[in-house]
């Protein structure tokens, strides 16, 4: 059963109050502020103190970088660039605090996350390659031991052992091996009790029994809208044999593109971005031979890409890139009120250009955005 979300109201200014969390120790803006950045920006990763964020960049010619952003009383300025080899994409932070895994067009950048903060030194600690023309998405396990890699342009997850990577004498033996997807595997995200990876592909097989195209087959720009799978893979079966670690598989809407867990871990969130639409997806619907899928489905905006839940669970955010509308800026929406059956509120911000990805600071309260096309950051306190 599918059911849309009819019951939504415009709003803006939700006063909630927070629940207690410990202070980081870096003050998060105050108010909406923007932060130029030398490239354009993909994604950006804060550190759990608050005090740093660090920008994954393209450039001219392919060239990347990542920007290290400092927080100076409450305001983030540049405080240098760290140049890599390759357009640099998306980011993932280990849980640790200690490594930072880019990914580039020519692969992944691991780098020290203590010498990125120290100004002359070179924090590349290793280059991991696994052969893909494309690595797009990152993310590391609960417990910093593995480095999953989305292939965009192939049909697999790429799974790495980050205890191998980070020593060169067994370095050669990082790759653990791949997670066979469906085509175009792009979001990732690990789930609070650190057991499952979920991760969407934008295709889903033919074999899979899914419908072969969205209705209508095709958008608005006269593009086909293939239906997608969102996959549930055992974390602890990947660290060993990782070809036979998904669990399950379920549709998840036109393009599904990212994929956020709340922090209960029992709600799944999944950016469907040639639908327009923010799903919602129980974690429990997931289970293998499910067949009965609760989905709820949110007519968000246009082109939908990044996608964030807010630590407390009230909010989720996500970026409508309008990425494929000429000459439009896209913009952030937001829903409060996701729990229960009543009324779902949306919120809305401007935003420049193509809003790209999104990610809350530690304060646990100020949405940051990647504004790829303007060359900024933007951070954005949320009602």
């Amino acid at each position: 059963m599918k059911r849309i979300a009819r019951d939504v109201c415009l709003a803006f200014c939700l006063a909630a109050p927070l629940p207690a969390v410990a202070a980081p120790r870096c003050p998060a803006p105050a108010r909406p502020t923007l932060t130029a950045v030398p490239g354009d920006p993909f994604s950006a990763a804060p550190t759990s103190d608050g005090c740093w964020l660090f920008v994954s960049l393209s450039g001219r010619h392919d060239h990347g970088s990542v920007a290290v952003l400092r927080d100076e009383r409450g305001s983030f300025d540049l405080n240098r660039t760290v140049a890599l080899n390759a357009a640099a994409l998306g980011e993932a932070l280990s849980p640790d605090g200690r490594l930072l895994a880019v990914t580039t067009l020519a692969g992944v950048d691991l780098l020290d996350v203590a010498r990125l903060e120290r100004p002359g030194g070179d924090p590349l600690v290793a280059r991991l390659r696994d052969g893909s023309p494309q690595p797009v998405y990152a993310a590391i396990s609960r417990d910093n031991r593995l480095l999953f890699v989305s292939d965009e342009t192939s049909h697999r997850i790429s799974v790495f052992n980050l205890v191998l990577a980070d020593s060169r004498r067994h370095r050669a033996a990082a790759l653990v091996g791949h997670i066979p997807t469906a085509f175009a595997p792009v979001g990732l995200a690990v789930s609070p009790d650190g057991k499952w990876l979920y991760a969407t592909s934008e295709v889903a097989p033919r074999v899979s029994g899914f419908a072969d195209r969205c209705s209508p087959p095709f958008d608005a720009y006269g593009r086909h809208q293939p239906v997608g799978v969102l996959l549930k893979i055992d974390i602890a079966k990947a660290a060993t044999d990782p070809r036979h670690s998904v669990v399950a598989g379920v549709p998840a809407g036109c393009e599904p593109v990212r994929v956020a867990v709340s922090p209960s871990g029992k709600t799944l969130w999944v950016t469907a971005r040639g639908d327009n639409a923010l799903l919602r997806i129980p974690a429990a619907d997931l289970s293998s031979g499910a067949g009965h899928l609760d989905t709820d489905s949110f007519p968000i905006g246009t082109d939908p890409v990044g996608l964030a839940v807010r630590p407390d669970d009230r909010q989720v955010w996500v970026a409508d890139s309008a990425r494929f509308v000429s000459g439009r800026s896209g913009h952030l929406a937001g829903l409060a009120g996701i729990h229960g059956k009543g009324k779902v509120e949306l919120m809305s911000a401007a935003a420049k250009g193509f809003p790209r990805e999104l990610s809350f600071l530690p304060d646990g309260r100020t949405l940051v955005v990647t504004l790829f096309s303007a060359r900024a950051v933007e951070f954005m306190p949320t009602p």
